[in-house]
């Protein structure tokens, strides 16, 4: 192993002094021109030198990235299953069962006092609508009364009854007035 580690040293220094002795590109600051070949070769010596421990180090980290994950999803898998447990148990506990019933109460109370007052609205509604019912009845009937009242009271319109007509000259007005179409008047009747 440490002679494989002396060949590497040796292929980095070369892969160094290969990129110090690359000519430099004019006016590009830290940019050289490096020949293709022999870097590739260099770094084809590099990967062959280096030792196996390496390989195996990198089929360790997945495997152990492998056990990690599997770890991982068992402790979720646990995490789970210990809140179901939990929950299962909360269930069976007499806090639960008395919160519960006391949950039921309350929802049964409301549900009567609901009932209770849509009875109570349909009476008012009931008892505002007789009593509309009573004031338009009354005012029907005071209607009628005073329409009664009007029609007996009040002097109607009524044709008089066609009496001979004079001579032209003796034609009083009234009499003008009924063949202009204006013989109509009141009378009490």
């Amino acid at each position: 192993m440490r002679e494989d580690m002396e060949y590497i040293g040796g292929v980095l220094d070369e892969l160094e002094a290969i990129v110090q002795d690359a000519s430099r590109v004019p006016m590009r600051k830290g940019r050289a021109v490096v020949d293709r070949a022999d870097l590739l070769v260099m770094l084809d010596e590099l990967r062959g030198s280096l030792p196996e421990e390496l390989s195996d180090a990198e089929a360790i980290r997945r495997e152990c990235a492998a056990v990690v994950a599997s770890a991982e999803e068992e402790a979720r898998r646990i995490v789970e299953d210990a809140h179901e447990r939990a929950e299962a148990m909360v269930l069976d506990t007499e806090l639960y069962r008395r919160s519960h019933r006391r949950a039921a109460e309350t929802v049964d109370r409301a549900e009567r006092y609901a009932r209770e007052i849509q009875g109570g609205s349909e009476v008012y509604r009931d008892r505002v609508m007789g009593q509309l019912e009573g004031w338009f009845e009354d005012s029907l009937v005071s209607v009628g009364e005073s329409r009664q009242e009007l029609s007996t009271s009040s002097p109607a319109l009524t044709r008089p009854e066609r009496t001979p007509e004079p001579a032209p000259e003796e034609v009083p007005e009234e009499d003008e007035d009924r063949r202009n179409g204006q013989g109509w008047r009141a009378s009490s009747a």
